[in-house]
């Protein structure tokens, strides 16, 4: 409702319970309203009741009862709808929170719209991030989630994603990610800076690291050491099926087996079928 400010019952930095009257606006008019509409409903309900009386006997005329039964109805209905105006004329605290600022003096004139109190509740909080298109595939609701802050290194929150987006933004091509998360010691603030690391991929695949991976003419390619029948150790060039980069390391998705003894020191000193020392 639009109304002057009569009263403020708290103040900034002040901690306030859901339900918790913070503001009451100027209710005169509606007051004055009320009454006024309350008078008549008594009087309404009064005649409405005689009414009924000589009805239920059959006497007098249908149409005075219809009437006088109409009447109260209608009064009683605007009764009701002026009692859920007066009801906004008090703004209280939609949650728990700390009241940050107010925005608005006693007398000035408050409306719908204008903001009047920043409220803020620190224990439940959310990181939003944009990520790109690429990665909608791997990124579902329930993913683990590492949040860290620049603010404060070393305060990391292990939690989950709460929600992906279901639109991808046309100008940037990302896609909305919100992590809920408890701030348990109320450090972290509203419109902080978040790093939030997800994992992409999940795999037993083996990884290398990306510079030893060459390219001919045939595609990617390795060397191993490979042990020959005199117990000597030799290169051999190995053909790989290669995937993405995590980091410094390129997953391999073919090619290699478990136990290979990949050459990574000097690997670009040797060539295939070279005899090769492991130091």
């Amino acid at each position: 409702m639009n109304g002057e400010i009569k009263h403020i019952y708290v103040k900034e930095g002040q901690f306030v319970k859901q339900g918790q009257i913070l503001i009451r606006l100027s209710a005169a008019v509606l007051q004055s309203s009320i009454e006024e509409v309350k008078t008549g409903l008594d009087l309404a309900t009064t005649i409405y009741n005689k009414q009924k009386k000589l009805w239920d006997k059959k006497i007098g005329k249908e149409l005075d009862y219809l009437e006088a039964k109409n009447r109260k109805e209608s009064l009683n209905d605007k009764l009701k709808t002026l009692n859920t105006q007066l009801g906004l004329t008090i703004i209280k605290a939609p949650f728990s929170g700390i009241i940050d600022e107010i925005y608005l003096k006693k007398g000035e004139l408050a409306a719908p719209g204008r903001p009047v109190i920043n409220l803020v509740n620190l224990h439940r909080m959310e990181a939003d991030a944009d990520v790109s298109e690429k990665y909608l595939p791997d990124i579902h609701s329930g993913d683990s989630v590492l949040l860290s802050f620049p603010a404060y290194p070393g305060a990391d929150i292990l939690t989950k994603v709460t929600r992906t987006g279901n639109v991808i933004n046309s100008i940037n091509r990302t896609f909305k990610v919100q992590v809920d998360f408890n701030n348990t010691k109320n450090e972290i603030k509203p419109n902080m800076i978040a790093q939030i690391r997800l994992a992409d991929y999940k795999g037993n695949d083996i990884s290398v690291p990306s510079i030893i991976v060459k390219k001919d003419t045939k595609g990617d390619y390795v060397f191993i050491a490979r042990n020959n029948s005199n117990n000597n150790y030799v290169a051999k060039k190995v053909y790989v099926k290669t995937s993405f980069i995590i980091g410094d390391k390129l997953i391999i998705k073919k090619g290699l087996k478990e136990g290979d003894s990949v050459i990574v020191e000097g690997y670009n000193l040797v060539s295939n079928n070279q005899k090769v020392t492991i130091k």
